[in-house]
């Protein structure tokens, strides 16, 4: 054995091929082959990560949610307005006549810059002095607020030149004023962490729950309490409860913790938070429900617990921007609960916004909770029984 461990010539390296390596590399090549968990983990998540990264990810900014607040009603704000809307990067909703009214759309989530045109633009102009123009924008997302400061900035630029192109006084300029609600400084914890809440509870109570049945699967215990009094639905909840308790534990020290480390502190009702985290874990208990009852081990269940988590951590607006996504994704990533709940986060915590304001996504929230726990039931059900 020795002798062919360590060759020291052509027929030991032969033989040491022959009776050693090519076993081996024969029967892994048959397991690869007849292993579909396999072939999943080689071919469908590089895949999705390819078109994730290629198609549906993109820092570059575009139809900016915005709300007009225009003062003036002049000829030259009209024009500068028609040059917003021909922007890739704006995307008008509105036009108001409050500055409070702005505020409240970026409070409720409906808008992400808000424009203030005031009643003396065109005159500035025309005197070639300074015209000032206010940009209130959302910093809770520090990346696409600069990009949109950026964005205004470059179209003004663009609007002082024409202006001044056939004009001997070189002087007039339309200056951007920003002002950053949420988050004054742009830091980028304020946008991540918020949502990472959301990420933290699905992959805790997704995977621990998960993990915990598949176990019970392979030991054989799962049949055990099947022959008690112990209804299907009764082992269910009974499975699910502790879960719930950990994810709603995890959830309120990441909460705490965020507040010491961060200084990032919850601006509106944390009751109301609280009650989107426990809806929020009916579809991430609901999910794991249905994988482990599909997963055969529990190394099968890791790897459907990660091909979840993939399209909820990049598809959800937890790191890159939502509406910069093509529609396609758009949708997957309105499917999605984590995208749902990543909203409401931000927005209690960061805007102070309250149950009216966020009303759609608790619906949508609500709505996914109770399909998705009930296949988990009707599979689990079916499996057991």
């Amino acid at each position: 054995m020795s002798e062919i461990l360590k060759p020291s010539s052509y027929q030991s390296l032969l033989n040491f091929w022959n009776y050693q390596i090519r076993p081996v590399l024969f029967k892994e090549c048959i397991h690869i082959l007849n292993d579909s968990a396999t072939w999943r983990i080689a071919v469908i998540i590089p895949l999705f990560q390819l078109l994730i990264f290629g198609y549906a990810i993109n820092n570059e900014v575009r139809d900016i949610k915005t709300y007009i607040f225009d003062q003036d009603q002049s000829h030259y704000s009209n024009n500068f307005i028609d040059k917003l809307k021909a922007s890739t990067y704006i995307k008008i909703e509105n036009y108001v006549y409050s500055k409070e009214e702005i505020n409240q759309a970026l409070i409720k989530g409906k808008a992400q810059l808000g424009l203030i045109i005031p009643p003396d633009f065109s005159r500035k102009l025309l005197a070639k002095q300074k015209a000032d123009i206010q940009i209130i924008i959302d910093g809770s997302d520090s990346t696409v607020a600069n990009q949109i400061q950026a964005a205004i900035q470059q179209l003004s630029s663009a609007t002082s030149e024409e202006l001044n192109k056939y004009s001997a006084n070189k002087n007039s300029s339309i200056q951007v004023k920003p002002v950053y609600l949420f988050n004054p400084n742009l830091e980028t914890p304020f946008f991540v962490l918020p949502a990472l809440l959301g990420i933290i509870v699905f992959l805790v109570t997704t995977f621990l729950c998960c993990l915990s049945i598949v176990k019970e699967k392979e030991r054989g215990t799962l049949e055990q309490l099947l022959v008690t009094p112990l209804s299907p639905l009764g082992l269910m909840i009974g499975k699910i409860i502790p879960y719930i308790g950990i994810g709603l534990f995890d959830f309120n020290l990441s909460l705490y913790l965020i507040f010491v480390l961060f200084g990032i502190e919850v601006k509106g009702s944390l009751l109301l938070l609280e009650f989107a985290t426990f809806v929020f874990m009916f579809s991430a208990l609901g999910l794991s429900l249905i994988i482990s009852t599909i997963s055969s081990n529990q190394a099968q269940a890791a790897q459907l617990t990660q091909m979840a988590l993939l399209p909820s951590i990049f598809l959800s607006g937890y790191v890159f921007p939502f509406d910069s996504m093509p529609a396609v994704f758009k949708v997957i990533g309105y499917i999605l609960p984590v995208t749902h709940f990543v909203r409401i986060s931000r927005g209690i915590i960061l805007r102070g916004a309250d149950f009216s304001d966020l009303v759609f996504n608790f619906g949508v929230l609500a709505i996914e909770a109770i399909v998705i726990l009930s296949i988990s039931i009707r599979l689990f059900k079916k499996q057991i029984v």
